[in-house]
């Protein structure tokens, strides 16, 4: 933090607001380039050897990095000493909770993963039963992992509200995730910030940082599965909204319904629920030419996502899920899409991550949290 100077004389930075900027430049260099040298690091970084030699020292006292000893040399001189992050420092916890399956991932601040398991969820599993899943495999994951949690994301189907942290199941949800309280469950393995959020919000995030809409600031991303939702980019930021229920597709009207249940009606619902049967989806874009309730199907979705386009005017739209993985269902969808657009640039791409995006995001997430912890906490 820059502190002011006093009374008459100009703000400038303390001297440990430069030796944080100075550790933080030495500590990003060795995350994203791995084990390295000082001197290495003070040549990539613009640092003098000095510097660089007091922020390794710093670090160190921390314990988040250690001296790896290196081999004997058959060179002349001192052998220069190796810094890597210590993995007894800790690590990161992220977790996914998707209908059907619970999986669980730890990580250290390189996003090197250490640890990956999952477990099948059966539809009739109870709140009890759930909650008992859920800290099984936190609780295995933490002990294999053998080092502090550092922080830890949760990513559910249910729209996450931002300031209590509490799952919001809105009516007719698709998804039964949301029963008890993840975010205290992994409070009781994880000492620091944790942080809970919809899994397109997560997967959007993965999308804009490593995927096909990398560095791309305003964007949409819709997911076309068994329910139907959308995150949002704007200014580089996922937006949530107030109660985290930004981007919800499913209940955007038209003459009257929403588009769940204009697609429940065109498409193929699963028996005894409000969510699509996707295969049964995917049959009606398997012959050509597409029926017309294929027509109709593809007519509702293009016109929500327009709908949504000239309010936030993105530069691409990232197709995830099931449904948007079929070719024939893309094509008619681009198809439908061209008179609707204002924004007649708009570019369409498919998801290269579609799956695993909630739980990346989720991932990237914890570590970005737990790196925010160290440095408001950093004391040098």
């Amino acid at each position: 933090m820059i502190t002011a100077a006093a009374s008459g004389t100009p703000d400038r930075p303390l001297p440990q607001s430069l030796a944080i900027g100075t550790d933080r430049r030495f500590l990003d260099q060795l995350l994203r380039n791995g084990p390295s040298s000082r001197t290495a690091i003070a040549a990539a970084t613009g640092l003098s050897r000095p510097t660089a030699s007091e922020a390794a020292t710093r670090l160190s006292e921390t314990g988040l990095l250690r001296i790896i000893q290196t081999p004997p040399s058959n060179k002349r001189g001192r052998i220069p000493e190796i810094y890597d992050l210590d993995p007894a420092y800790g690590h990161t916890l992220s977790l996914a909770a998707a209908a059907g399956q619970t999986r669980v991932q730890t990580h250290d601040l390189r996003g090197t993963l250490l640890h990956d398991t999952s477990v099948d969820l059966p539809h009739s599993i109870t709140p009890g039963e759930f909650d008992s899943t859920l800290r099984e495999l936190i609780s295995a994951a933490v002990k294999t992992t053998g080092s502090p949690c550092l922080a830890a994301t949760a990513s559910q189907g249910n729209p996450v509200d931002p300031l209590s942290q509490r799952p919001v199941v809105l009516p007719a949800s698709a998804f039964p995730e949301g029963r008890g309280d993840v975010g205290a469950l992994l409070r009781t393995f994880c000492d620091g910030p944790v942080r809970l959020d919809n899994d397109v919000n997560w997967a959007t995030l993965a999308e804009q940082r490593m995927g096909v809409a990398r560095g791309i600031d305003e964007l949409i991303n819709v997911y076309l599965g068994p329910g139907i939702g959308a995150g949002l980019v704007m200014s580089g930021m996922v937006q949530r909204g107030r109660h985290g229920a930004a981007g919800e597709l499913s209940y955007l009207r038209s003459g009257g319904r929403t588009l769940i249940s204009q697609l429940l009606e065109h498409g193929v619902a699963a028996p005894g629920t409000d969510r699509l049967d996707v295969p049964g989806c995917l049959a009606l874009f398997a012959t050509t030419p597409a029926p017309h309730n294929a027509e109709l199907f593809v007519a509702a979705v293009a016109q929500q996502i327009s709908n949504i386009a000239a309010i936030t005017d993105p530069q691409a739209l990232v197709l995830s899920g099931p449904i948007a993985n079929n070719p024939p269902f893309i094509r008619m969808l681009g198809q439908a899409l061209k008179p609707l657009l204002v924004n007649a640039d708009l570019q369409m791409l498919p998801s290269a991550l579609d799956a695993d995006a909630p739980l990346i995001g989720a991932s990237l997430a914890a570590r970005d949290l737990a790196e925010d912890h160290f440095w408001s906490t950093y004391r040098c």
